[in-house]
C-alpha cells in the first residue's frame, strides 16, 4: 500500500522553510537544501516538496535556477518587486494591512470584485492574491461567505 502524506503537509512545509529564510538559518543568495533532502526531513513526498517550494517561488523569496538548484531571493541583486507577478503585490500589500492591524482576527477581506477594482486587475489576478494569502496561512476561505483573517495567526 503507498504511503499518504498528510493533508496540508506541504504548507507546514513551505512555513518551516519561510520562517527558515526570516530568521537568516537560509541566507540571501545560498541554496536551499536539495528536494531530496527536505523529503528526508519532512518524510514527505517529492511533489509535496516541489508544491511547497514552489509557493515560496510564487512569494518572490526563492529563485530557481534550472539546472543548478534552488536559491534564497536575495534583494540587493534583483528586487523582488520586478519580478513578482501583480497578484503577489498585491498580496503583499494585503499581508501588511493584516500584520498593520488594518485588518484584525476574524475580519472579512475585500471581495474579489472589490480587489479588481481597487488594484485595476482582473478577476482571476484577485483571485490569485487571495489565495496566496490562504497558502500563507493568513487567510481561511468560508464558501458562500468571502476570506477572513485567521482567527490563530500570530502577532
Amino acid at each position: 500500500m503507498a504511503r499518504r502524506t498528510a493533508w496540508g503537509a506541504y504548507a507546514h512545509i513551505t512555513s518551516v522553510v519561510r520562517q527558515r529564510i526570516t530568521d537568516g538559518t537560509y541566507a540571501p543568495g545560498s541554496q536551499l537544501p536539495a528536494e531530496v533532502a527536505l523529503c528526508a526531513e519532512f518524510d514527505v513526498a517529492r511533489n509535496t516538496v516541489r508544491r511547497a517550494l514552489s509557493a515560496l517561488q510564487a512569494e518572490g523569496l526563492v529563485r530557481l535556477r534550472p539546472g543548478v538548484g534552488r536559491f534564497v531571493h536575495d534583494p540587493t541583486t534583483e528586487p523582488a518587486t520586478l519580478t513578482r507577478p501583480r497578484y503577489l503585490n498585491i498580496a503583499a500589500d494585503l499581508r501588511r494591512q493584516i500584520e498593520n492591524g488594518d485588518y484584525t482576527r476574524g475580519d472579512l477581506l475585500p471581495s474579489e470584485a472589490q480587489i479588481r477594482e481597487r488594484y485595476g486587475v482582473s478577476r482571476y489576478t484577485a483571485r490569485c492574491a487571495l489565495i496566496a494569502l490562504q497558502d500563507a496561512g493568513l487567510v481561511t476561505c468560508v464558501h458562500g461567505k468571502g476570506r477572513y483573517v485567521r482567527q490563530d495567526v500570530p502577532r
